[in-house]
């Protein structure tokens, strides 16, 4: 009589075969195998930067941290120079005490003027004789290349000229002559207020100085300024060859870096 035994199959060792059987599983809905196994919520897996983005991020943070110390350093650099200017300035000050030179018209004279009806223009041509006035003790001033002087009448322009070039010693009083010279269309109402202003004794005129000046000390010059002049006067008469009187004037100085 013969027996048969039944042996079971080995363990499965090595390779297995694609055809062998699936190699997921079937989940329900609650996340349990089909069967009754529980299992853990699956999750997305974590996100991970490329190289790429990694790299480009660490460049970008090392340009920006060079920007800032750039601009932080140039903050720095500009504060010192500007505390540095300030107190220069405030040595210069309480050190020579800079004033404000003042001026004044003291004559007019007409040696020129001339009103055509025909086309409505003015020819002029005036010397003005100017007492400009240095107060510093220490601190003389340089008439440099570059001043004008204009001559107006109701906002109409009549000649020009400008400031001799020359050196002011400290507390120094100069008088400097100024030629004016132009001839200008103003327009007949304009021209017709200047024919009554005569007639009466009455002129009112603008003087416009603009010049660029230098403070010095010694033969070293400090710093360079400009004035701005803005003189308001009335006169009795523009006839050539007669005294001018001035009857009032009106000044007004700014001085500027």
């Amino acid at each position: 009589m013969t027996h048969t035994l039944d042996i079971p199959p080995p363990p499965f060792v090595g390779h297995r075969d694609p055809l062998d059987g699936p190699k997921y599983v079937m989940l329900s809905e609650n996340n349990s195998v089909a069967g009754g196994a529980q299992h853990p919520p699956l999750r997305p897996p974590p996100y991970r930067r490329s190289l790429h983005a990694y790299l480009s991020q660490r460049r970008s943070t090392k340009t920006g941290g060079c920007c800032r110390c750039c601009l932080c350093c140039f903050c720095c650099f500009l504060l010192v120079f500007v505390l540095l200017v300030v107190a220069l300035l405030l040595y210069l000050s309480f050190t020579f005490d800079p004033q404000v030179p003042s001026y004044t018209v003291e004559h007019l004279d007409v040696e020129a003027f001339d009103m055509q009806p025909r086309d409505s223009s003015v020819s002029m041509e005036f010397a003005i004789t100017v007492r400009a006035v240095n107060p510093n003790k220490k601190i003389g001033i340089r008439y440099q290349e570059g001043s004008s002087v204009l001559l107006g009448y109701k906002g109409a322009r009549l000649g020009s000229g400008r400031l001799p070039v020359f050196y002011q010693r400290p507390r120094n009083t100069t008088k400097m002559v100024v030629a004016i010279k132009g001839r200008s269309k103003v327009g007949a109402a304009r021209q017709s207020a200047l024919f009554g202003n005569e007639r009466a004794g009455d002129v009112p005129l603008h003087v416009s100085v603009k010049a660029p000046l230098g403070l010095a000390v010694g033969h070293t010059e400090l710093v360079k300024v400009k004035v701005h002049i803005d003189c308001t006067l009335v006169v009795d008469s523009l006839a050539p060859g007669k005294k001018v009187a001035i009857k009032s004037t009106d000044y007004n100085v700014d001085v500027k870096l």
